[in-house]
């Protein structure tokens, strides 16, 4: 158990190394740093972060750094879990030793991913000269040029990535500037609110545990966290508990829908557990819930359609009781499977009353080509979602038909793509590619 733990928050540091053994500047000195901060770093993973304060464990090991190769490591680690002590760490190694590549590389990745372009310019520059072969840094270089408004060099850099040959990397290499980075945070802060006695934690706690995000392609169950965080809710609210029963229940069935031919104890788990099937109850949290009508859809023990006559309003009501978007979204799914689209009441309702971005895009497609450039209600989706690209493609695609020049609008898409791949449900690179061909031909 703690082997598959540590291999799993492992792997974000991993991601940071892999980025810098190109180079074979210094490499002794790392894996001397990496030999002497192991146990410091095991403990940290599989010990420290599992049962206690993620600050304090922080601050525990940031302690432990002797030196800048120890510190460049630890900032390595800590970067998902603590990034603003991570880019401190790897400056200060920069700072030390500015001649050394693998700082060079890292602290340029630090100021990429606090939007100080000049500076990641510089430092990216500095590597790109001795690891030229690196089309990661190219990638990287095209966001940063893309946001100081230096378009051709933005193009020529994401050229030189070759995203036909080098797609999957030019996809993971995005993330590491961009992924997410607060899971860790948010768990030692659910587990506090738990304590407290606050069920809406409780089932916030539970539901991460059991869909941690390796990356924006790949989650899993973090079985380490899951056990502690378990036990914490059956001694916090106690073993015949809402909370605790029915949590246990979703552990059980999320855990045997993963295995093949388990419909039949699917169906027995929530039965016993009382919930959902035969007008049960839902659980209060609308991830969980979507999450165990899911199952049970896939397994055949409901039919949408059915379940949409029968208790479509209930998540609504409920939706409006908890003000929880998760479950409104169970209903606009639900209603998508029985009427072939989502009502423009419900996506209207979902972007307004409840701030959801994808109840905003929703909105849009549903208009299809009664969407107009000037469209009152487009600046005000671009004015509560800032950053979705896919709600500013809409507004550059109406420049495209309406005649209008797409030059402004074609950056700021391409500068949002960046920070999300907003565009393509899967997360891929693609639509950037067709925005760099486009920009190429308006500049």
């Amino acid at each position: 158990m703690k082997k598959t733990i540590l291999f799993i928050i492992l792997s974000a540091i991993l991601l940071s190394c892999n980025a810098q053994v190109n180079t074979e500047n210094n490499k002794e000195k790392i894996k001397k740093a990496q030999t002497e901060i192991t146990p410091a770093l095991e403990y940290f993973l599989s010990d420290c972060l599992v049962n206690k304060d993620c600050n304090d464990c922080v601050e525990d090991l940031v302690s432990k750094a002797k030196n800048e190769y120890q510190k460049y490591l630890i900032g390595g680690a800590l970067y998902t879990i603590d990034s603003k002590t991570s880019y401190k760490l790897h400056k200060s190694a920069y700072e030390k030793y500015p001649n050394e590549l693998n700082f060079n590389l890292e602290y340029a990745i630090e100021s990429h991913r606090i939007g100080d372009y000049q500076t990641a310019i510089k430092h990216y520059e500095v590597y790109k000269q001795a690891i030229e072969k690196d089309y990661r840094v190219d990638v990287w270089l095209s966001e940063c040029y893309l946001n100081i408004d230096n378009y051709p060099k933005a193009i020529e850099h994401w050229k030189k990535a070759n995203h036909p040959k080098n797609n999957t990397g030019i996809d993971k290499a995005i993330y590491i500037i961009h992924g997410q980075v607060d899971q860790i945070k948010k768990r030692s802060d659910l587990i506090a609110k738990t304590k407290s006695k606050d069920s809406k934690s409780a089932y916030e706690l539970i539901f991460l545990d059991m869909n941690w995000e390796l990356d924006w392609w790949n989650n899993n169950i973090q079985e380490y966290f899951l056990e502690k965080d378990i036990n914490t809710i059956k001694s916090t609210f106690g073993p015949n508990s809402k909370e605790y029963l029915q949590l246990s229940a979703y552990k059980k069935i999320k855990h045997l829908s993963k295995k093949s031919n388990y419909k039949d104890s699917i169906k027995t788990a929530l039965l016993d557990s009382k919930l959902i099937l035969d007008n049960a109850p839902m659980p209060i949290n609308g991830k969980v819930a979507s999450d165990l009508l899911r199952i049970s859809f896939i397994n055949r023990l409901l039919d949408e359609k059915k379940f949409f006559e029968k208790r479509g309003q209930e998540m609504i009501n409920l939706a409006d009781k908890y003000k929880d978007e998760e479950l409104l979204n169970i209903y606009a799914y639900l209603e998508s499977v029985a009427t072939g689209h989502v009502s423009e009441q419900t996506d209207k309702k979902g972007w307004n009353e409840y701030q959801s971005e994808k109840f905003a895009i929703s909105y849009f497609i549903g208009l299809a080509n009664k969407n107009k450039y000037d469209n009152p209600d487009l600046e005000k989706a671009l004015a509560d979602f800032p950053n979705s690209s896919k709600i500013h493609w809409v507004k550059l695609n109406c420049a495209k038909i309406e005649g209008k020049d797409i030059k402004t609008d074609l950056i700021e898409v391409l500068k949002k793509e960046f920070k999300t791949l907003g565009s393509d449900q899967n997360k891929y690179s693609y639509g950037l590619k067709n925005y760099f061909y486009l920009l190429e031909t308006e500049i």
